[in-house]
């Protein structure tokens, strides 16, 4: 059977590929000839790389078609076998293959399309002054506006409730959970407007945003 794969470029691979620079060729060393080094299209020679083979592709032909009589007519209107292929992905292998590319040592780093959740609240310690300023009370109210503004993400959402614990532990979990985003009721949250402090954890950075402008943020986020 001919055998295609499809494969996530890591510097950690176990597979060689090799690569047109334009982009018009790729393909696992190991099924080229050892004298080809350019690519078919333009010529140019290829880069070699490494890659995480995540799914494949078999050409199947008229071996199972034969089997159940699965015929289509052709414009002559002669009956003919049709010809399969079938796909095979490595769910177990895409999460590890995502994180292996994405993610740092400290944190993980899930793609939106996969991540379990896409948002994680965490209110303020229990007895700290902001709990005391209502900051509680706020993220619930910014968990009401997101979810009314932004009905997709309503059901991406998990509050950290372990109030026992400092933000700064609360943080660290999210990070190596991978949420994309973590919205936190830190000290800005008593000022007035209120500020909240939003992680976007793919992007590495920290933000402080006004209700309006983690709904605006939140608005380009894409969920499956």
């Amino acid at each position: 059977m001919e055998r295609g794969s499809f494969q996530l470029a890591a510097e950690l691979g176990e597979v060689r590929l090799l690569l047109c620079p334009h982009g018009h060729f790729a393909a696992n060393a190991e099924t080229l000839r050892e004298d080809q080094a350019s690519c078919p299209t333009c010529g140019e020679k290829l880069a070699q790389s490494r890659g995480i083979e995540v799914g494949h592709t078999f050409y199947l032909g008229t071996k199972y078609s034969s089997v159940c009589n699965a015929v289509f007519y052709s414009p002559e209107n002669k009956p003919q076998l049709a010809e399969m292929g079938c796909y095979g992905l490595g769910v177990s292998r895409i999460l590890a293959a995502s994180i292996e590319v994405l993610s740092t040592e400290d944190s993980i780093r899930w793609p939106s399309l996969i991540a379990p959740f896409q948002l994680c609240f965490i209110p303020p310690k229990r007895g700290s002054k902001e709990e005391e300023e209502e900051g509680a009370a706020l993220l619930e109210q910014l968990y009401q506006q997101v979810a009314v503004a932004l009905p997709h993400l309503g059901s991406e959402a998990v509050l950290d409730d372990r109030t026992h614990l400092t933000i700064g532990k609360r943080r660290k979990d999210a990070e190596k959970l991978g949420y994309p985003y973590v919205l936190i009721a830190g000290k800005r949250v008593c000022e007035d407007p209120p500020v909240f402090e939003v992680w976007d954890q793919n992007a590495g950075e920290v933000l402080f945003l006004t209700k309006e402008g983690v709904v605006e943020l939140l608005s380009k986020v894409q969920v499956p």
